[in-house]
């Protein structure tokens, strides 16, 4: 690194006194012109970037206030000093990012340094300061923004005509626009507020060479009272990878959404329902250790939000029930080599529930270079070792007259039974009658109700209630119990010609039962029962 200059600004302070003195013109304004050079054009790579910008005037004005609107994906290295810069307002020689020039009117160009400092206000992920002779002279206060990053220069000293920067740690998009992305210039100037803008192109090559690959991983915690699970999802990518633009997240089917829970969330307020941890190499980890996940709703669809405020970064993802998937789109280009979310819920209750069966999570994401990659990872289950299990038989389906028979245990005791046929069975609500009676003692008349479900046969617990929903035969117990055994045939279940047919010629040989099991503690677990038809 070359010595930082120790000339003194005498001679700037007074160019700039001489400057502000002169009398106003009521008209004036300036000019801008923006020109960049770059020592390479590599998606993500890191040449050298110089940004020359001359304010001209024919009334002796000069710029007040600047900013320079750099395009998505063009992100400086706030990680160096291992991410120390940040964390002080106070310029450094280890902090150092770039060097420029100052040139004001009637006087020689004078060199400064660009140091990384903290952002100068709340909401800056950053500030630039340009130090000259010891001293800082200029500080820029650096946003992130829905289009990209701006370095805002407020309250600039009169009579500046044109300032060099150039820095050596500013990361290329991984996006490839044509025609090429702009950087935008935007001033007013000391004698009108009226903002005048000029750009120039950012050239980007290369996109379709850059590796894209992330992986998924997930892991569920169970709830030992219910069947309320904490979710943790992990994406990771390589440093030297595409950037993500668009994240779509499938869901398992037996991972549903806690409703009593997810209900009060369902507004424009919300709540919050975990928290995110990402990783960068352009970022300091603190900036990217406390972000929150956050479930709103917008309307009817619910959205996850999860944002990171030290970075001002937020990635809203709006939720499909019908798809069972959440779906981050636009996703700005700013290199996430991680991003792990933990999900449980709100008011101490979960935000999802599941019902242990054996499950992957898919992803598909789209890269900022256009590039697609689809990821799948088996979920890891902790909390649901104690899972209900069937064994079962079938008869009578090549005659036509179907007899089932499931036996169910479970280590926490059978509440409940919902049993799910394969195609060519159902049940039939025909075989479920109700008869009321009525009787009069002592002038009070007092009714009872008993159902009668012909076909079906139950050892163990008595039933308190069966009912059909979704075509499903649903079986509530009086009183839960380790093991029960349910017989079902005619009337209750009828079989279509066709798997008559199907398993007589000997070209059915199996068929695949759901059984979704509830327990003592409401946790709920789905078999899949294979069994041979017979």
């Amino acid at each position: 690194m070359s010595p930082r200059p120790r000339r003194a600004l005498v001679g700037l302070v007074a160019a700039a006194a001489a400057v502000a003195a002169l009398p106003a013109a009521a008209s004036a304004a300036i000019t801008p012109a923006l020109t960049i050079s770059q020592s390479g054009t590599t998606a993500g790579s890191t040449p050298t970037i110089s940004f020359d910008a001359k304010f001209t005037s024919t009334a002796g004005d000069a710029p007040k206030d600047a900013t320079f609107a750099l395009p998505p994906g063009l992100f400086g290295n706030e990680n160096i000093n291992g991410g120390a810069c940040l964390a002080s307002s106070s310029p450094s020689a280890a902090c150092q990012v770039g060097t420029g020039t100052l040139t004001l009117v009637g006087t020689p160009s004078q060199p400064f340094m660009v140091d990384l400092i903290a952002p100068p206000k709340a909401g800056d992920i950053g500030g630039l300061a340009f130090v000259s002779g010891g001293t800082t002279t200029v500080i820029g206060e650096v946003k992130l923004t829905a289009t990209g990053t701006d370095v805002v220069f407020s309250n600039l000293a009169a009579g500046i005509t044109e300032v060099t920067t150039s820095f050596t740690d500013l990361r290329l998009p991984t996006s490839c626009p044509s025609p090429s992305a702009n950087v935008t210039l935007t001033a007013d100037s000391q004698q009108s507020a009226t903002p005048v803008s000029t750009t120039a192109p950012l050239n980007v090559t290369g996109c379709s060479s850059l590796p894209y690959a992330p992986t998924l991983t997930a892991s569920l915690t169970k709830d030992a009272k219910d069947s309320g699970v904490a979710i943790v999802v992990g994406i990771t990518q390589a440093a030297n990878e595409s950037g993500s633009k668009t994240i779509v997240l499938r869901l398992p089917k037996g991972l549903t959404p806690n409703v009593g829970a997810d209900a009060p969330c369902l507004n424009t307020t919300g709540c919050t329902v975990g928290t995110a941890t990402a990783t960068s190499s352009l970022v300091p980890s603190i900036a990217l250790a406390n972000g929150t996940v956050k479930l709103t709703a917008a309307g009817t669809t619910p959205t996850i939000a999860i944002s990171f405020p030290a970075l001002g970064l937020t990635l809203p993802g709006t939720v499909s029930l019908t798809n069972n998937t959440v779906t981050f789109a636009n996703v700005p280009d700013v290199p996430l080599t991680s991003l792990t979310l933990n999900i449980t819920g709100a008011n101490g209750q979960k935000a999802f529930n599941t019902d242990c069966a054996p499950a992957n999570i898919t992803g598909t994401f789209t890269a900022q270079s256009g590039a697609t990659h689809s990821a799948s990872s088996a979920i890891k289950f902790t909390g649901c070792n104690a899972r209900a299990t069937a064994t079962g038989s079938t008869s009578g389906l090549a005659s036509g007259h179907p007899a089932l028979k499931f036996q169910v245990k479970e280590a926490t005791k059978v509440a409940s039974v919902a049993i799910g046929l394969p195609a060519g069975l159902r049940f039939s609500h025909s075989a479920i009658v109700s008869k009321r009676v009525c009787t009069t003692k002592h002038g009070k008349k007092k009714c009872t109700t008993t159902t009668l479900i012909r076909g079906l046969g139950i050892s163990g617990p008595a039933a308190k209630a069966v009912v059909l929903q979704g075509g499903k035969l649903v079986i509530t117990f009086k009183k839960a119990a380790g093991s029960v055994t349910i017989s079902a045939s005619g009337p209750l279940v009828s079989e279509t010609k066709a798997l008559q047919t199907s398993v007589k010629k000997h070209k059915t040989k199996s068929l695949t039962f759901t059984l979704k099991v509830t327990d003592a503690k409401r946790a709920t677990s789905t078999v899949a029962l294979k069994l041979k038809a017979h």
